[in-house]
């Protein structure tokens, strides 16, 4: 008994100093500037009264158009801001994944692309530019709708099908655990997923649960007879299995993968499927904690083979 509790308690201490350490690598503080200028904020809409119970303050919420423009191969691109985490998406839309903008610059009119995991679309739009076809597959709605205004800001919204549901093995209502309410929010686990990678890596965060309908990719595709894309890009934070297990025809006939492998079982699991199915890596990029770039947290990789 003395052991197993011994054993216990090193369990628990080891846990704790995890989660520490998680805190600091993931989680977001802001700078005191960033909290001066939140405070000013707030007292501006005080002494305005901008709280969306008058026409005065109604009339001006509406009138504000936050967006951010973004030069990318000779032209100019617009993406809605209007908080931080948007802000801070348009602004290193360019720099964050070197390789996914080499991938997008590598594509051909004649591309189809689906896009699991599309946040807010940041990569949608310049890929939509480039390619004949894309489906974006985005499970938060809060973000499918930027996703919308940012495709509409820049014209493209007829090259692109929004899949606004939950990639898994077959139609159901699952749950979904979301961080936050709030635009372009990111690491939402669905139920059965692996939590290390979203609500392990913030565990001072409770966020909430909503009811998600969820549907196979490979059903919907051919159910709805829909044209297969030759290019898939993944990136869905602890979801891979549950993405992967409704996928497998998908991926199979695709001839290149853009993968996000956060160093876990699950993304060992899904490259194995790769390589199983004649893929071969051909190039990837180190990822690093946003807070501590020495910390290497995963890999952006291409999986590439002959069509």
């Amino acid at each position: 008994m003395a052991t197993s509790s011994c054993v216990t308690n090193n369990d628990q201490r080891l846990l704790s100093y995890y989660q520490s350490m998680a805190k600091k690598i993931w989680g977001y503080k802001p700078s005191i500037g960033r909290r001066v200028v939140r405070l000013l904020c707030r007292s501006i809409i005080f002494a305005l009264r901008i709280n969306g119970r008058s026409i005065f303050s109604n009339e001006l919420i509406q009138m504000l158009d936050p967006k951010l423009g973004v030069e990318f191969e000779n032209r100019k691109f617009w993406f809605r801001t209007g908080n931080g985490r948007l802000f801070w998406r348009a602004k290193t839309v360019l720099h964050e994944e070197p390789l996914m903008i080499s991938w997008i610059k590598s594509m051909k009119s004649n591309d189809v692309v689906l896009e699991i995991g599309a946040n807010v679309g940041m990569y949608t739009v310049l890929i939509a530019d480039k390619a004949k076809l894309v489906y974006a597959s985005e499970l938060d709605t809060l973000n499918a709708a930027i996703l919308k205004e940012n495709l509409y800001l820049n014209g493209l919204l007829e090259k692109v099908v929004i899949i606004p549901l939950a990639a898994g093995d077959k139609i159901e209502i699952v749950d979904v655990k979301f961080r936050s309410l709030s635009y372009g929010d990111a690491l939402q686990l669905i139920a059965g997923g692996d939590e290390t990678q979203t609500f392990g890596s913030h565990p001072d965060t409770t966020g909430y649960i909503a009811t998600v309908l969820q549907v196979s990719l490979d059903e919907l595709f051919e159910d709805a007879e829909l044209v297969k894309p030759n290019k898939i890009k993944i990136d869905v934070d602890g979801n891979e299995l549950t993405v992967l297990a409704g996928a497998t025809k998908l991926l199979a006939g695709a001839t290149e993968i853009y993968f996000e492998d956060g160093m876990t079982a699950a993304c060992a699991t899904f490259i194995d499927f790769l390589l199983e199915n004649s893929f071969k890596e051909v190039s990837r990029d180190k990822q690093f904690a946003k807070s501590n770039k020495n910390h290497l947290v995963g890999y952006t990789k291409i999986f590439s083979k002959s069509s």
